[in-house]
């Protein structure tokens, strides 16, 4: 029902289960029936891989096709499937979470190929629910973290329909060809297709034809605006994501008479000078407490509470409700994320699902809901309340001023059902952010609203924890889009710890850390900084880590200043091409010969073609990717640049032919394992390398290569990536896991670190040399600013013939 009664459903039938559980004195878990929701997915929120929360727009039924019209005459006219007017469909919460999946329906038809698959069911769906896909979910009706709210934990969930994403489809369309998702589903899901044999690439009429050109192929099919455009649910500009915002709650839409007369000045809270009596800011806990006294209760004055904001919830009209805490907790504390939960039985997770709900029972009597409302804030402008609304989210910290509100006596009475929905509400008048939120988008909102003139130097400043000079250059205009993304990374990293992490840390990733800690000793990090290059008189110049700024040669691309391509990819390629520069000028054959160098998983080109036009006649480059498209794609760019030192093939990285002379091996976010292939490569030929690697836990099927002597004759056999490093399997799965930590950069650093700290010590033990026993290799791990990537380690082995 798209007018919010099916939240009121929801919340009644979970108002019903615990009134039964209380009257029973049964478990909840006993008692809870399988509900079923259908509707489209509005936004979605992934935490890692194990957990999702869902935004679904309930609608009476899926839009039907009628395929025995003529499409093509109704292409034009389209068949718009929701209303214009999406922002009067209130939308209903569920979550995802690995624990409470089953996905028995998903996983048991004939179509389903087990015993090949190597995702599970959560996996797959995990990837393919997304906005603008319509679902039919089923589940288990909980509390929501927001009072008085449900929210649906699912257990299974019906691929009903997709969305004109061609990307989303291709991997639908792989996920079948895979044997990992129902192909009868999918087909479902695509009303315009009769057969199953139209989700298959390689029966198509073009043989040759990929995923993603099928994909497109079958979207274009559809009449326009028959599937739904996520951009449409999501907003596709800020103007359009406020309009999708809810309708502002009864109890929020106008503050108490004596608080919106009391409003007006500045919005901001002074900040206190140093030596001044702070006695007078509160905790939430003393305001908590303080609102049973009848005295207080009486008091009709502006009180300053200090505290974190553990959840906010954003209405239309510029409203904003903020649950403030003393103590921040992240997911951390009601997820879990290790793999030996995953493995836990249904009744463990019914338990855990009554042990979540009586915490955040306890959870709610422990909080103040802050409500930022245009008429009880003195606001000056509406930017100014856009700008509070914005940045005052989870995990910041604040101190407000305003008054706090008791319930009505007819309220009171929803006490003895323990439903607690009498906590007061505290009316805000005047705020200030003492600490930002750790997210990415909090922060670099905050740098652009300083930079542009429209927050105070010194707020800022305390909130980012950067020096004030630092933040006033900042004010003064003279930072680019780009130098403000990195700062942006690295100030992200420093606010980042314990209380920001998402997932829970195991004793046996810590025990991982301290077992492999002496391969971190052995193998330092160099952090590059400053990077030096040879002019063409043959001097050294030294340039700083913003090496955007070098200009060498022809503009490899054009793009808007602030762009992607300029604050990410281009200074990582720049960066890659200063290492590998290094390592060919190491090769004891460079300038007398063309060295041969293999980028692993190039993909289109980007960093190869950089290095067949840098090097020029010096060397010649093999791109090795297993995506056809991708290397059509490069190919068809180094044409257009002309450049002749450069081949592309579509194989297996793993098949590499390695009898033959392989002098550098190069690999750019090598995914995984994929870095261990790529490394194999470099020892079992004797080449030098750099290897910057992505993604810790995937591709775990692919083996190494590595040298084996037969009959005295150099060979080579494959091995597992645990095999390569030479490690315990169950100890680098919990060491893997704790580099792809959310939540708290510092810790999965140093995971990062130990990997290729490993990583090092296997190549050390195993390169060899097909020059000799003259000849060594000298393996580095390095890295670069983090304002580049997060994923910001390399491997460096430059030859050694000292």
């Amino acid at each position: 029902r798209p007018d919010g009664s099916a939240n009121d459903i929801l919340y009644n039938l979970l108002q019903q289960q615990e009134q039964q559980q209380a009257d029973n004195n049964e478990e909840q878990s006993s008692q809870s029936p399988t509900l079923v929701l259908e509707g489209f997915i509005s936004k979605r929120r992934a935490i890692g891989k194990h957990l999702i929360f869902l935004d679904v727009m309930p609608v009476n039924k899926v839009p039907t096709l009628d395929i025995s019209s003529d499409i093509s005459k109704n292409k034009k006219k389209g068949a718009a499937t929701l209303d214009d007017s999406l922002s009067e469909i209130v939308p209903v919460q569920a979550i995802m979470r690995r624990d409470f999946w089953n996905g028995i329906q998903n996983q048991t038809t004939d179509n389903i190929n087990n015993s090949s698959a190597s995702m599970s069911s959560f996996d797959v769906y995990h990837k393919i629910i997304q906005p603008g896909t319509y679902c039919r979910i089923q589940g288990q009706v909980g509390p929501s973290r927001n009072q008085k709210e449900a929210i649906l934990f699912c257990h299974s969930i019906t691929y009903t329909l997709a969305n004109n994403n061609p990307q989303h489809l291709r991997n639908v369309l792989k996920f079948v060809q895979e044997g990992v998702l129902d192909a009868t589903e999918v087909l479902n899901a695509l009303p315009i297709l009769s057969q199953v044999e139209e989700l298959n690439p390689s029966l198509s009429s073009n043989n040759n034809q990929t995923y993603g050109e099928l994909a497109m192929e079958i979207l274009d099919r559809f009449p326009r605006k028959f599937l739904m455009n996520p951009s449409q649910l999501m907003g596709s500009s800020d103007s359009a994501k406020v309009q999708l915002l809810p309708p502002v709650p009864a109890e929020f839409r106008t503050p108490p008479p004596q608080i919106a007369a009391s409003s007006g000045g500045s919005s901001i809270v002074d900040q206190q000078q140093d030596g001044d009596d702070d006695d007078d800011m509160i905790t939430i806990t003393q305001a908590l407490q303080d609102r049973n006294n009848e005295q207080v209760k009486n008091q009709k004055q502006a009180i300053t509470i200090t505290g974190w904001i553990q959840n906010r919830r954003r209405y239309q009209d510029s409203v904003s409700v903020l649950e403030v805490v003393d103590e921040f907790s992240s997911l951390a504390s009601s997820t879990s994320s290790s793999d030996a939960e995953e493995d836990e039985d249904d009744g463990s997770a019914k338990n855990e699902l009554d042990m979540r709900n009586s915490k955040l029972k306890d959870l709610w009597k422990q909080r103040i809901y802050a409500v930022l409302h245009p008429s009880a804030l003195g606001t000056r402008s509406e930017d100014e309340l856009n700008i509070y609304g914005n940045i005052l989210s989870s995990g910041a910290r604040v101190t407000m001023q305003g008054f706090m509100m008791m319930p009505s006596s007819s309220d009171t009475s929803s006490e003895s059902n323990g439903d607690d929905s009498s906590a007061a509400t505290f009316w805000v008048t005047k705020c200030r952010l003492l600490r930002s939120s750790w997210r990415p988008g909090d922060i670099r909102q905050l740098l652009d609203l300083v930079h542009d003139g429209k927050f105070d130097v010194e707020e800022a400043a305390g909130a980012l924890e950067i020096p004030y000079s630092q933040v006033e250059d900042l004010a003064g205009g003279a930072t680019s889009a780009a130098e403000r993304q990195w700062l942006t990374a690295e100030v992200t990293q420093s606010l980042q710890g314990e209380n920001s992490r998402v997932g829970k840390i195991s004793d046996a990733m810590m025990q991982s850390l301290a077992t492999f800690g002496s391969a971190r000793d052995e193998y330092p990090i160099q952090d590059v900084t400053t990077f030096e290059r040879s002019d063409d008189d043959g001097s050294q110049s030294t340039d700083t880590a913003s090496i955007l700024e070098s200009n060498e040669g022809n503009p490899r691309r054009t793009s808007l200043e602030g762009s992607r391509w300029q604050y990410k990819k281009r200074p990582q390629l720049e960066f890659m091409v200063d290492q590998i520069a290094e390592v060919l000028r190491s090769h004891p054959d460079y300038g007398k010969r063309k060295l041969n160098v293999v980028d692993i998983g190039g993909g289109k080109g980007l960093l190869s073609n950089l290095l067949a036009e840098t090097f020029g006649d010096d060397v010649v480059v093999q791109v090795i990717e297993i995506s056809r498209a991708a290397t059509v794609n490069g190919m068809m760019r180094a044409k257009r640049r002309g450049l002749e030192n450069i081949r592309f093939d579509a194989m297996d990285a793993t098949k590499v032919d390695v009898q033959s002379n392989k002098d550098v091996v190069v690999a750019l976010h090598a995914c995984g394992a994929l870095s261990d292939v790529a490394l194999g490569h470099a020892v079992s030929q004797g080449a030098g390398f750099v290897i910057c690697p992505c993604c810790f836990r995937s591709n775990p099927h692919l083996r190494v290569s590595i040298p084996k002597e037969d009959n005295g004759n150099l060979d080579v056999e494959l091995v597992t990536a645990e095999e390569f490093l030479d490690v315990d399997p169950d100890q680098y799965t919990s060491l893997k896991q704790l580099a792809e930590l959310q939540g708290d950069i510092k810790l999965a650093s140093k995971a990062m670190h130990t990997v290729n700290a490993l990583r090092a010590s296997a190549v050390d033990r195993l390169w060899q040399s097909k020059k000799g026993s003259q000849e060594r290799i000298s393996t580095s791990v390095k890295t670069f600013p983090i304002g580049f990537s997060t994923r910001n380690f390399c491997l460096v082995g430059k030859y050694d013939v000292s």
